[in-house]
């Protein structure tokens, strides 16, 4: 018995890092990372087209189709902290997590085609329930891979820089994916098309995108000495319960929410804002969306850079104020016709301040540390199933309102819109999305978990590992 207690304490603290340990290869973090190229695509191909997918092309009002996809992210929601009860409940197991990629990956691939490539249905509740079965089907496939990909990455390492490094990859690779998702349809459109068109082809190429990442990470992380120990015998609610008790994440779950409200409003309505208001062609839309994302991703490295020296939070609360300032006041004032300004303003300009967004996730991972300290249980997979319920309550919310929104407005597919309506979309892109980010961006100076608080964390952890040995 005293063996098997020892055991577990190495299994639990096995990789904390010294200056004398050796580190994740460049490639292995690298290969962990890439999930997320087909993770992000599909989620990007969500967030960018399905709304306007149903409305524009299926033929969905826009009340029914906003119902349906908040629906279909609350049942995700729900999913979401099971699934990483069950991920924390395998992972001391042969396969561990990693099984976990390979079946996920192929049920989501799947289910791409699915919700891209409906049948002809000739009634709104047909059309609706479709949308409503198939996204919830998306969703637990997403789900499946998603939580267990997530906390893997940290149990892999417990040095702060080194997992900043791996979230910065992770993103990086995030916006490969959600480049690969935006700039796509400019190889598929032809002249005279709108995207909508052609997202049923754009779905084949999207589901063999996440088969292949989803592979490469199951073969990448192989030989990994995961941070894992052999499952407690607690109730999933009071996992739940637990989580919420820990005092630095119940605030970082909260501005997580109204950071996510406010990207999940942006993504809902840039096509309808660009396409109506700004009269921009689905070929400029596009390019300018792959163009901020190249942006963004560059901007990771400076970004992960900047933590270094200053810690995390600080970083967050100046990228996510500006950010939130610049967005409420550019897209009220931008200029019909023109593709030059919102290219270079907002592609670029805002494109730059979206990086700090990359230094959130390494946050919780400190804080899943804390919780470590507290209750000397690792729940990586309870944790990041909490945050990711979390994100899809708060996707919800921003989809279900702006399918309202767009409804109350007056707005209809496939026309011209009048004035009201075009001025009505420029505040909603506008203060309604950068209000939210002001707001996470004040909320997240009052936060208590600073940098020197998580080096004193980590001066824990290898305390505890010292005295293990």
């Amino acid at each position: 018995m005293h063996s098997s207690r020892n055991r577990t304490a190495r299994g639990l603290t096995s990789r904390v890092v010294t200056d004398g340990d050796s580190k994740l290869k460049t490639s292995t973090q690298i290969g962990y990372a890439f999930a997320d190229v087909g993770l992000n695509a599909v989620e990007t191909a969500l967030r960018l087209y399905l709304l306007i997918f149903y409305t524009d092309r299926v033929g969905l009002e826009s009340e029914l189709a906003g119902l349906a996809l908040a629906l279909g992210l609350v049942w995700d929601a729900v999913t979401d902290p099971l699934m990483g009860a069950i991920s924390d409940r395998t992972a001391h197991g042969r396969l561990g997590r990693r099984v976990y990629l390979w079946i996920g990956g192929a049920l989501l691939s799947g289910a791409v085609l699915l919700l891209f490539m409906p049948p002809a249905l000739g009634s709104q509740w047909g059309r609706f329930a479709w949308l409503l079965g198939s996204y919830a089907f998306l969703n637990t496939a997403l789900t499946v891979i998603n939580v267990p990909h997530m906390a893997m990455a940290g149990e892999m390492t417990t040095d702060p820089h080194e997992r900043s490094v791996l979230f910065g990859w992770r993103f990086a690779c995030m916006n490969v994916g959600a480049v690969v998702a935006a700039a796509l349809p400019l190889a598929l459109l032809e002249d005279g098309q709108r995207t909508p068109e052609i997202l049923g082809e754009f779905s084949v190429w999207i589901g063999g995108v996440v088969l292949v990442s989803a592979l490469v990470t199951w073969w990448s992380t192989r030989p990994v000495n995961f941070l894992v120990a052999a499952p407690r015998s607690r109730s999933f609610f009071g996992e739940l319960r637990d989580a919420f008790q820990n005092a630095t994440f119940r605030p970082l779950v909260v501005i997580y929410v109204i950071a996510t409200i406010g990207i999940g409003v942006n993504s809902a309505v840039a096509f309808y804002y660009y396409g109506y208001t700004l009269e921009l062609s689905d070929k400029q839309i596009n390019t300018m969306v792959a163009v901020l994302l190249v942006v963004f991703t560059l901007s990771i490295i400076g970004w992960v850079k900047l933590s270094q020296r200053v810690g995390k939070v600080r970083p967050i609360v100046f990228g996510a104020s500006t950010l939130g300032v610049a967005t409420s006041v550019l897209y009220l004032v931008l200029p019909p016709g023109n593709f030059v300004l919102p290219l270079t303003l907002g592609a670029v300009g805002l494109g730059l301040l979206i990086g700090c967004i990359v230094l959130i996730d390494s946050v919780l991972t400190d804080v899943i540390d804390h919780d470590c300290i507290a209750t000397g249980v690792r729940r990586s997979g309870v944790f990041f199933g909490v945050w990711r319920f979390a994100s899809k309550i708060a996707r919800a919310a921003a989809i279900g309102g702006a399918g309202l929104v767009l409804d109350i407005i007056g707005f209809e597919p496939n026309v011209e819109q009048p004035e009201t309506v075009r001025s009505a979309l420029a505040w909603l892109f506008g203060p309604g999305v950068g209000g939210f980010f002001l707001a996470a961006g004040l909320l997240l100076c009052g936060y208590r978990f600073t940098a020197a608080k998580q080096r004193q964390v980590q001066r824990i952890l290898a305390r505890r590992t010292a005295r293990r040995s």
